[in-house]
């Protein structure tokens, strides 16, 4: 995910990425640090397939938005 976009996923106080938690039901989580050189960090979404695609598609939903 590129850097510029992972406060929009975080949101204030974490309060976006919880809401991403509970609606799909998977775990979110991104790296604080991004890979050397790429403007991009890593997000890991954890869960069963179907919760993980949810996640997916919730978050490729907000950086759409950008």
């Amino acid at each position: 995910m590129p850097n510029d976009c992972v406060g929009l996923i975080i949101g204030k106080g974490g309060e976006t990425i919880r809401q991403l938690q509970q609606e799909s039901g998977a775990k979110i989580q991104v790296a604080k640090k991004e890979i050397t050189g790429t403007g991009l960090r890593n997000v890991f979404v954890e869960g069963t397939p179907d919760r993980y695609e949810h996640a997916k598609r919730l978050i490729e939903a907000i950086v759409d938005e950008v």
